[in-house]
């Protein structure tokens, strides 16, 4: 699944379009009024303040050679509202790896510490 990289976010966000159509996560699960209040989170960004939903993840990352490297935390699902943004990969999973940015090939890469 894509992420932008977002390095003034702490916490790795999927917005509702990732989580919807990528995740297969019921629509269901977006409606802030039925959250757990211990799952409720309020972000304040360039956007604005939102609602999130705090939840568990694990994430695979393939890696040169073809391997897994599984980072496991947490991350904050959007509200319906969310529709259109691009997911954001934040601190909580780049912390475990060094950005590699490379202006004249157009990449960013996450490599190993």
């Amino acid at each position: 699944m894509p992420f932008a990289i977002d390095t003034g976010a702490s916490t790795t966000v999927v917005h509702a379009d990732d989580a919807l159509h990528r995740l297969k996560i019921p629509e269901t699960q977006f409606d802030p009024a039925t959250w757990p209040l211990s799952e409720r989170r309020l972000t304040s960004g360039v956007g604005g303040i939102a609602v999130y939903r705090a939840v568990e993840a694990s994430y695979a990352f393939t890696v040169e050679g073809g391997d897994r490297e599984v980072v496991r935390g947490a991350l904050e699902l959007g509200a319906l509202g969310s529709e259109g943004l691009p997911s954001l990969l934040g601190w909580d999973v780049l912390r475990h790896f060094r950005l590699d940015l490379n202006a004249s090939r157009g990449s960013v890469a996450l490599l190993p510490p």
